[in-house]
């Protein structure tokens, strides 16, 4: 461990998903930042899945819960034990994602070249097209949180964009925004809760920036089943209208909350022309609307 480097901890959330964690794992092992340690949290997948993540060569250490606590709250588990062991940084690593070797120290670079950034992430690549950019930042108009628009990817690329949206797919926080604004948000047990992050931070002052030289990789959505999953219907809409009410008010809740529901339409007819609409989708994703707009933030496993 080089000790003159900040200290980065790598949190890597695994659930029933053993095989894209191990293949993380390789991925950050080869990573070239000097200060970097890894933490597997296991959200409740079970004592046997535990027992094969330490059978394993890699120099980890594993924070392992009794149940499913979701995205949020069990990275804010591993976030606590990463600050408690003396993190300068966290960096926040979906299982279902492999990292450039580089990638680390590149968004190292960058970050310690402003104080005032407080968030930043890497540009995401589809794992099946690696070519292709899956995430790059976002950037909104006012408090449109639907209408958004990534950053413009031809040559030459700065090596740094400012924007307003990091996901918590490959996220990097400075300890100083986690002890100003605190953790992830419990109230939504996966998806929206890195734009709560994000929109925080940046009321506290922090800047949120794009390192486009820093680079990872991405199966879509593999933890829900798929990007026509019922699991991923359901919380997505259930997630991003609790987002509304906490984040916009009067006419831009409206806006942002009609604009949802019009590309729900249009996605849904879309799906009927492919031939691929799931019916159990269709009831998950309005049992998300019931239970969101009833104010049950309750947390499921």
């Amino acid at each position: 461990m080089n000790e003159l480097q900040p200290l980065v901890y790598a949190i890597v959330l695994n659930w029933n998903r053993p095989d894209d964690t191990y293949a993380c794992l390789a991925s950050l092992a080869r990573s070239d930042y000097p200060a970097l340690k890894i933490l597997v949290v296991d959200n409740g997948s079970g004592p046997e899945q535990v027992r094969m993540l330490r059978a394993h060569e890699f120099d980890i250490e594993i924070l392992w819960l009794e149940r499913n606590y979701g995205f949020a709250e069990g990275n804010n588990r591993g976030i606590q034990y990463a600050l408690e062991h003396g993190a300068d940084f966290v960096l926040l690593i979906n299982n279902d994602t492999t990292v450039d070797p580089g990638m680390v120290s590149e968004l190292m670079r960058m970050v310690q070249l402003d104080p005032l950034v407080g968030v930043e992430g890497p540009i995401i690549y589809y794992a099946d097209l690696p070519d292709k950019v899956w995430f790059a930042g976002m950037r909104f108009r006012r408090n449109l949180y639907v209408v958004r628009r990534g950053l413009h990817l031809k040559p030459p690329l700065k090596p740094v964009e400012e924007v307003d949206f990091i996901s918590g797919c490959g996220m990097l926080i400075r300890r100083s925004v986690l002890e100003r604004i605190g953790f992830l948000s419990p109230d939504y047990f996966m998806y929206y809760e890195d734009l709560d992050f994000c929109v925080r931070a940046k009321q506290a002052g922090f800047k949120l920036m794009c390192a486009t030289q820093a680079r990872m990789w991405h199966k879509v959505s593999a933890s829900t089943g798929g990007v026509d999953s019922p699991l991923k219907q359901y919380y997505q809409v259930k997630s991003s209208l609790i987002f509304y009410r906490r984040h916009t008010h009067g006419i831009m809740y409206w806006l942002n909350v009609l604009l949802r529901f019009a590309h729900a339409a249009w996605a849904t007819v879309r799906a009927v022309l492919q031939g691929r609409l799931r019916q159990e989708a269709i009831m998950h994703y309005f049992k998300g609307i019931q239970e969101a707009t009833a104010g049950d933030t309750a947390r499921r496993a």
